[in-house]
């Protein structure tokens, strides 16, 4: 009655569905769908559930009939579903036995780019499947794990053990639990943190050891003879009293060899000890090699480098005319190219035993949309032509629009991809796109709003009206009588403008100058000069911005966390009461262990979150203005809600918050 009542409220033909053999949760399906436009009656026999996704699907124009006719269930549906909006296409790699946390992590692989035929085997679990995923997104070796007869927990100790470099065949044997794997993981882990100290620390570790060892003997008989191995056997000592048997080299070799040490052996103490020379001294007659590490992976990049063409000029400032965000490309060409992470040189211990050196870390897959990878999966290729960016490990090739100038008779611009203007925008238009913008001209009174970076070649004078937005950062050669918002913001010259930069200010140069208007910067502030020999208003603002709510995420991350604890519980309570070819196949526990697995994801992604805005608070703290020329007089500068005025100009400065108070600092000649 109650979904007949909301029918009629909501003005839809209720006796399509006002039926005492409908359940209240068809009704609501079939109401819903007539609310959009749909009518679903003639599939009301499919149940509530099936009803639900065909309902989101029609919505979006999305057709999963004939995964319904194949015999897929709701819950597979769902995943199919939400695949197709992203523009997966699963068709060549699913089942129906797969259940739909499988279906979902096929999907996630295709988005990423991924090789997902390594995986889409109805032998994987969904959790052995997210594992071998997490593998390829790492750019490991997966095949060393990606066998159905290892469980999930097991495949994850050997994908961690591959991401760390280690040499996972020491533990890589099914006859080890997951348990043990850990156990052995961490110990290796251990073992090659040791061995790959500083140089400076391992100095200063073997000049204590041998300091203890040299007060030890000296509390020794004068016929003593003692060879003592360094416990992570990398070195080995020996001690002859002074009234000790004199040795042959091949006694001397016997004796070293009863403690096992065979390798490393230096030649000339060996001498010195057969000759007599040796007498009541600490000496080192081993050294075994350390291993060195491999080289990390890295991307060869085909567009550009990371200074994107801006060079800088004998006096500091910046030249954009070369200057660039993206490249142009097409469809077919080249954009990156992989260079794995390669093994190290091994090492050996005193007693011979080969420490196998640990590979270099491969770097995340590049992600993005508008590219393929080739078949040797290093080759990273346009799919379309637009334009292509690469920062992050995010690749990208959007969509390219290019205009000549852009005028109030071009009208207001939007754009999915990126904007090239090659002259100037005038007049009051909106330029709005969700990549980059560039602009080789000058900007007037527009306003320009990017989701990337913006670069502005000959820059803006806004007539105080212009507003420059942008998610990332903002480049120009000057701004004038403009609003400039991005994460961070680099001129030469800012005169009257309001700034705000969620991270740094910079006004390169020399003759960096900011002067007039407001400016604020969470972290950083540099400039060359700061106000003007006129006493031109202006305001500098660092540190926190008490304006803007920060987000609670540890409240949030409380009740993640209890919900986590309460489904851990039931779920431990399933695997106690049945064993695991029981619990498998009950549905129940497939939900409970699912949510499990994301409620966990969620907790882990708030954690991280929390731990942005703690770093992002010490940042705050540390928040400084650097004048390498003039502060002239009247500028005002705040510092985490500390106010200091400048009542006289001064040269050379930096600014920082001490204690609740602004200190000024002379900046020291030839500091940075």
């Amino acid at each position: 009655m109650e979904e007949i009542r909301l029918g009629l409220s909501e003005k839809v033909n209720v006796s399509l569905y006002a039926n005492p053999n409908y359940s209240y949760e068809v009704m609501r399906e079939l109401r819903k769908g007539l609310k959009i436009g749909l009518n679903l009656q003639k599939y009301s026999a499919a149940g509530a559930k099936m009803l639900h996704e065909l309902r989101h699907a029609m919505r979006d124009n999305l057709n999963i009939l004939p995964f319904i006719k194949e015999g897929y269930i709701p819950e597979q549906l769902r995943e199919i579903r939400h695949a197709m909006r992203k523009g997966c296409d699963l068709t060549p790699y699913l089942n129906t036995a797969y259940r739909g946390a499988a279906i979902a992590e096929l999907a996630h692989g295709l988005e990423k780019g991924l090789d997902i035929s390594v995986y889409a085997n109805p032998e994987f679990s969904w959790q052995q499947m997210r594992e071998i995923r997490k593998g390829l997104e790492a750019n490991i070796d997966v095949s060393a794990y990606a066998r159905p007869l290892y469980s999930y927990h097991q495949m994850e100790e050997l994908r961690l053990g591959l991401e760390k470099g280690l040499d996972i065949s020491a533990y890589q044997s099914m006859m080890f639990s997951a348990a043990d794997m850990r156990q052995k993981r961490l110990a290796l882990e251990e073992k090659l943190s040791e061995l790959m100290k500083p140089e400076e620390t391992l100095l200063a570790e073997e000049k204590e050891l041998s300091q203890s060892l040299v007060d030890y003997c000296k509390r020794l008989s004068r016929d003593a003879v003692r060879v003592i191995v360094d416990e992570d056997k990398m070195r080995a000592y020996l001690y002859v009293g002074s009234r000790a048997r004199t040795f042959s080299r091949d006694a001397l070799l016997a004796l070293l060899a009863e403690h096992n040490v065979f390798s490393g052996i230096l030649e000339e103490v060996v001498e010195e000890v057969v000759s007599g020379k040796a007498f009541d001294t600490l000496l080192t007659i081993a050294k075994g090699t350390r291993p060195k590490p491999g080289v990390d992976g890295y991307y060869e990049s085909l567009l550009g480098d990371e200074k994107k063409g801006i060079r800088i000029a004998e006096d500091g400032s910046y030249d954009y005319s070369e200057a660039y965000l993206f490249r142009a490309v097409c469809a077919g060409q080249k954009l990156l190219i992989y260079h794995g992470a390669q093994r190290g040189s091994d090492g050996c211990s005193v007693d011979g035993k080969t420490i196998l050196a640990p590979r270099g870390k491969e770097l995340e897959r590049a992600k993005g949309t508008g590219f393929k990878i080739l078949p040797d999966q290093k080759t990273y290729v346009a799919t379309e032509d637009g334009c292509a960016s690469f920062h992050d490990t995010i690749l990208s090739v959007t969509p390219l629009l290019s205009l000549e100038d852009a005028t109030n008779l071009s009208g207001d611009i939007s754009q999915h991809g990126s904007v090239v203007i090659h002259g100037d925008v005038s007049g009051n238009i909106t330029i709005q796109a969700a990549g980059d913008i560039v602009i080789d001209g000058f900007v007037e009174s527009a306003t320009i709003v990017s989701g990337g970076d913006i670069l502005i070649r000959k820059g803006a004078n806004g007539n105080g009206k212009a507003v420059i937005s942008a998610k990332g950062t903002v480049y120009g050669r000057f701004f004038e009588n403009a609003t400039v918002r991005a994460q961070a913001i680099f001129s030469n010259y800012f005169f009257r403008c309001n700034l705000y930069a969620t991270q740094s200010i910079t006004a390169c140069g020399k003759a960096g100058s900011i002067a007039g208007g407001t400016v604020y910067a969470g972290f950083r502030i540099d400039a060359g000069i700061a106000g003007n020999p006129s006493g031109i208003a202006t305001i500098l603002r660092l540190g926190q911005d008490k304006e803007v709510s920060e987000i609670d995420y540890s409240e949030q991350k409380k009740e993640v966390t209890k919900q986590l604890t309460m489904l851990v519980h039931v779920m431990e309570d399933y695997k106690k009461k049945y064993p695991p070819e029981v619990r498998n196949a009950m549905a129940m526990f497939l939900k409970v262990e699912n949510a499990v697995y994301t409620k966990a994801l969620e907790a882990k992604e708030l954690g991280e979150k929390i731990e942005e805005q703690k770093k992002h608070r010490e940042e705050y703290k540390k928040a400084e203005l650097c004048v390498t020329g003039f502060l002239y007089e009247g500028v005002q500068v705040t510092i985490n809600d500390a106010v200091y005025t400048s009542e006289s100009t001064a040269q050379g400065v930096y600014l920082k918050n001490v204690n609740r108070s602004v200190l000024v600092k002379k900046i020291k000649e030839g500091s940075k």
